[in-house]
């Protein structure tokens, strides 16, 4: 784990707890080789780590697993990754990263800005939706927020080059307490 954080602080120019909550008994993912994959025990057990992993993690996913680290496949899809799924929300990010093709500087100052406005966000919203659900993955985004009164409203678009988030919820969440 402290190869993880040291890992972020290099790519990223901050503490990796400064900007991703803090998760207990997080254990090493065994099984891909040069990764710094760590996870909850029920991560350890099944990862979802692709595009066509997505759709499984939103419907399968089981509380309590929770997902951090760098991993990639090939020459060009390697990431960062953050994923979690709660009583209230699941999160899946995969966020290119140290690809061949990958401006590695450029989408650092992208992930320190959305990361940041995203757990800011995400605070304000625990205690006031029902479900939420947030994906980014490579350049593709979807949001999901249902409220107690099963109103829903849906985001198809990546917010990770513009993480306004009050913007892009506003006027959904206008007539909501936060």
């Amino acid at each position: 784990m402290n190869n993880l954080g040291k890992m972020f602080k290099e790519a990223f120019g901050i503490p990796m707890d400064q900007v991703i909550p803090p998760e207990e008994d997080l254990v090493p993912i065994d099984g891909f080789a040069s990764s710094l994959l760590f996870g909850s025990p029920i991560a350890a057990q099944k990862q979802f780590l692709n595009q066509s992993d997505i759709e499984p993690f939103i419907t399968l996913c089981t509380q309590g697993y929770f997902l951090v680290g760098f991993w990639g496949h090939g020459i060009n899809s390697s990431a960062f990754y953050y994923s979690r799924a709660n009583a209230w929300s699941r999160i899946f990010f995969r966020l290119p990263y140290g690809g061949v093709y990958t401006d590695n500087n450029a989408m650092a100052k992208l992930f320190v800005r959305f990361l940041t406005q995203y757990f800011d966000y995400e605070k304000r919203l625990r205690e006031s939706v029902k479900d939420f659900i947030a994906i980014e993955s490579m350049h593709k985004g979807y949001y999901r927020i249902e409220m107690p009164d099963s109103n829903v409203f849906e985001l198809r678009k990546s917010l990770l080059a513009a993480p306004d988030f009050e913007l892009e919820f506003g006027l959904f969440l206008a007539g909501y307490e936060f």
